[in-house]
């Protein structure tokens, strides 16, 4: 029969991003030699599966390595030998090659698949006419009203009453060779449909729907299950391996909210129910011995409730993780949108084994307890590279852990998905675009200056430039750009790193902090001898990074000479636009932003699920850019003070970042509380 004029992108669900079809559901048990194209369906799995020798290697998934996992590659396979796998945390293997062999053979693994070409991929429309619940004219108007609506076809001929929604579930199990889940025949269980927080469920429409816990498989439906993301990301949270089978869209829906109805599944049940597994070990102790702690952080239990914090965290789009050992427990918080929240205690006892799995993922030395450590993992969540910076600290009751996540997608944009107007934009360029001088970038820690800086470099990153960096430590990659950490145990600092820099033919040089005399001496010498520098520094206007460049020693001529420009800026909680609604601005507010104008209109969030009742929702910038002109070049030579270099910027277009805050505000962008929580309430001299 020929082929109907339709792409898979109108056949599937617009809610999730499509998959290669050389990545289709390979998550049914692949065995050796089959290609995700030929994956198993799940009852045959479970036949073979027992065959002799089906399980005599086991497959690592990359679900999570640390960074000396030797490979980016989600399709790669790596076997280990039961001896090899008994051996990972032997003291004689290497930190780093420990670090990675530990967390690696305690995830769930997920079966490789090689790329293999084969037979044309049918799609829904022809398994429909084929089986005749389609004729080829129902299936023409049906293709029309998709293209026109933007719906699934499939989900157009449900709606059209053409099919039942479990005829479509069985086309689309048939086309992915899975099982179909039927609606009316599932017996769910409370203990299985908590194994996935609902929010998970709810954002990736997926349901557990039985678990055999001797062979450690859980059976899943799915409505995309060609989507490694999610398949990668259930495995790590349940730590089992996972089957899927089929149900449509509509049907995940009905059977999330009749779970939720009946009371049936929590928020974060994953997490709870492995503190509840973590709770049972019998051999966690408040005063265990290196040895003993070692062992411990390898517990199934252990693994599988840091796994799924980590998960946790990077689902709540948290920036960091707290582990702050209290006198009678363990207490987690996350940083979310700049803001610390506390997601649950842990008790006394289980903490050390919880932080030692911590230490040794991140190739720190879990017999230091006393020494702040720095350490570094990564988690791989289907093609998604995630690093997470570790620290450790002793405090009073124990080490408290600080986990930064370093999201690669956080420096994957241009300055205006920044928050920049365009014409704070052209003056950005004016800067950037300099042949020579220092462009400094201010504002407090956490306040988003490495993304500022980094958005600027790859704005001006060609292969006629040569870019080098010098960072403390290097949070993302930056394809062709050259990037140089600082190491202080080797003695080598952000100055002796510039000097050597400069004898390497650069043409634009970042430094991740001007911090002492030294490093703003070389700084200021590069950028006299033609090179364009980037750097920040800890200052809380654009007017004071002057005075403090003073009083670091600079000659006044010097400055007003070598810096071209100063960016100060700030980060502010977006409103939730789910939750946004309009209100009459008060009195106060009135007065705060300046205006007589009554009635005026404000927005804030009333709180709802998508923003976890907080009204707010990602963050946006708060901008101050000065450009160093005539004037103020000639206020600082004379010892000007901050007000008048201040005052002078205003004079020729500068928005400081009160008045950004203000409009900002204004704009429903953000909220008066919100700026004044980050700026203070002198918005005008702010």
């Amino acid at each position: 029969m020929p082929a109907h004029p339709y792409s898979s992108s109108e056949l599937t669900s617009p809610s999730i991003n499509p998959i290669s079809p050389l990545e289709e559901s390979s998550e049914a048990e692949l065995q050796p030699g089959t290609s995700r194209g030929e994956c198993l369906p799940a009852a045959q799995a479970d036949a073979e599966r027992t065959a002799p020798g089906a399980n005599q290697a086991a497959t690592l998934s990359p679900n999570m390595a640390t960074t000396s996992s030797g490979t980016d590659n989600p399709h790669a396979e790596a076997k280990v030998s039961t001896a090899d796998s008994l051996n990972a945390g032997s003291p004689n293997t290497k930190p780093d090659a420990q670090a990675a062999n530990n967390f690696a053979a305690n995830a769930p693994p997920r079966a490789p698949a090689t790329a293999a070409a084969g037979p044309a991929r049918k799609r829904i429309g022809d398994i429909l006419v084929e089986e005749g619940y389609v004729s080829l004219a129902q299936m023409d108007r049906a293709l029309s009203e998709s293209r026109a609506t933007g719906l699934p076809v499939g989900a157009v001929l449900v709606k059209q009453g053409i099919i039942e929604e479990s005829t479509l579930g069985r086309a689309l199990a048939k086309l992915h060779g899975l099982q179909y889940a039927e609606l009316s025949q599932l017996q769910l269980e409370s203990v299985v449909v908590n194994l996935l927080p609902l929010e998970f469920m709810k954002r990736n429409l997926v349901v557990p729907l039985e678990l055999d816990s001797e062979g450690r498989r859980l059976y899943i439906a799915m409505a995309r299950p060609d989507n490694l993301r999610i398949l990668d990301e259930v495995a790590l949270i349940t730590g089992y391996r996972v089957i899927p089978k089929v149900m449509t869209h509509n049907e995940l829906l009905r059977v999330i909210d009749k779970l939720v109805s009946e009371g049936r599944i929590s928020s974060d049940a994953a997490l709870a129910r492995a503190q509840e597994n973590l709770s049972t070990t019998d051999n966690l102790s408040e005063g265990m011995s290196d040895l003993e702690a070692e062992m411990a952080a390898e517990d199934a239990p252990i693994v599988q409730f840091v796994n799924a914090l980590l998960i946790e965290a990077i689902e709540s789009n948290a920036s960091d993780i707290h582990l702050e050992p209290q006198k009678e427990h363990l207490l987690i918080r996350f940083r979310v949108d700049g803001i610390l929240r506390e997601i649950r205690n842990i008790p006394r006892k289980m903490s050390a084994a919880v932080v030692s799995r911590i230490k040794v993922v991140s190739g720190m030395d879990i017999a230091e307890r006393r020494r702040p450590q720095d350490g570094r993992m990564k988690i791989k969540v289907g093609t998604s590279d995630i690093d997470m910076r570790v620290n450790s600290l002793a405090v009073q009751f124990g080490e408290k852990i600080v986990i930064r996540i370093l999201k690669p997608t956080a420096t994957s944009g241009g300055l205006e998905k920044l928050g920049f107007t365009s014409s704070e934009v052209q003056k950005i360029h004016k800067m950037i675009r300099a042949p020579h001088g220092i462009i400094l970038v201010t504002g407090p820690t956490g306040s988003g200056k490495t993304t500022t800086l980094y958005a600027g470099l790859r704005e001006i990153n060609t292969p006629e430039r040569n870019i080098t960096t010098i960072e403390d430590p290097i949070e993302y990659p930056l394809a062709g750009i050259n990037q140089t950490q600082v190491s202080h145990k080797a003695g080598l600092t952000f100055a002796l790193c510039l000097r050597a820099i400069l004898r390497q033919d650069p043409d634009v040089i970042m430094v991740g902090e001007i911090r002492d005399h030294e490093t703003l001496e070389a700084a200021i010498h590069a950028a006299l001898t033609g090179h364009l520098v980037f750097s920040t520094i800890h200052t809380n206007s654009t007017a004071k990074t002057i005075t403090r460049l003073l009083e670091m020693g600079a000659p006044p001529y010097l400055v007003s000479t070598a810096v071209i420009g100063i960016l100060a800026q700030r980060l502010v909680r977006r409103i939730c636009p789910k939750c946004k609604v309009a209100y009459q601005a008060n009195e106060e507010e009135l007065q705060l932003l300046g205006i007589q104008k009554k009635p005026t209109t404000l927005y804030r969030g009333t709180g709802c699920d998508r923003c976890g009742g907080s009204g707010y929702e990602g963050r946006v910038g708060l901008y101050e850019i000065m450009n160093i002109h005539r004037e103020i070049e000639e206020l600082i030579d004379s010892g000007g003070s901050v007000f008048a270099i201040q005052d002078a910027a205003v004079r020729n277009g500068m928005l400081t970042l009160g008045m950004d805050g203000k409009r900002k505000a204004l704009a429903g962008i953000t909220t008066v509380d919100e700026v004044i929580r980050v700026i203070g309430y002198n918005l005008d001299s702010a």
